[in-house]
């Protein structure tokens, strides 16, 4: 069995993602990955980067990162060097690997997109069609800050939900984009303080608190129960 720790949404908290590195460590994985958005709200984007970049985990880029590397600083005002801006330059938009004998692929927000974020009340036919865009069985993501684990089938979709736990400026909520309105809108939790374990090959998901590795509730919906809200719907 393989462990993989899933990390989301630091946005330059580096003392969350420290902590949130303890406690994945002292929970014994054996892999960690990132889904992205490491700058923005938090007070230590470097230390961020530099974390994250001598620890060599495994990065995607996010909205976030996006917009930073384009603008040469963070939103919160802080410049990037240019040993930063290459740093996200090089991250991917996606990354995938077959563990286990199972296929993880991990994307921002969704598989090509890092604005569409997938809440919990997706159905299982957009749950499916986004496995099947990504060629795998686990799709991990981030971006809403919301943390869920939804089987399809024998596959998963998982979100971690935000390292980050105590943003230097309140959070923008604008910042999440509605697919039905094609708009910015308020995001729908703030989230925030939480990892995910991903057991493989069970496909097994739990979210963890940063501050002490406690296990938390989360929605974890049984594939018949999905399907009987799915024929509900109008």
């Amino acid at each position: 069995m393989t462990q993989v720790a899933i990390i989301s949404d630091v946005h330059a908290g580096v003392r969350a993602l420290a902590d949130a590195l303890a406690k994945i460590e002292r929970l014994g994985c054996d892999e960690i990955g990132c889904a992205g958005d490491l700058l923005d709200w938090g007070l230590f984007p470097m230390e961020t980067l530099a974390l994250v970049r001598d620890r060599r985990i495994p990065t995607i880029r996010g909205n976030h990162d996006r917009w930073a590397m384009r603008d040469g600083r963070d939103d919160s005002g802080w410049d990037l060097t240019p040993a930063a801006i290459h740093f996200l330059s090089a991250l991917p938009e996606s990354w995938s690997r077959t563990i286990d004998g199972v296929r993880v692929a991990f994307w921002h927000a969704r598989p090509g997109s890092d604005m569409d974020g997938i809440y919990p009340d997706a159905s299982s036919a957009e749950l499916a069609e986004m496995l099947d865009r990504a060629e795998c069985d686990v799709l991990a993501v981030g971006h809403t800050h919301v943390p869920f684990a939804l089987r399809v089938g024998t596959r998963l979709v998982c979100n971690p939900g935000a390292v980050l736990r105590s943003p230097a400026q309140p959070m923008d909520g604008t910042m999440l984009f509605d697919r039905e309105s094609g708009k910015f809108a308020p995001a729908r939790g703030p989230g925030g303080g939480t990892f995910g374990i991903l057991d493989l090959p069970s496909l097994r998901f739990t979210v963890h608190d940063v501050v002490d590795g406690r296990e938390n509730d989360l929605d974890q919906r049984g594939e018949r129960e999905r399907d009987t809200q799915d024929r509900s719907r109008p």
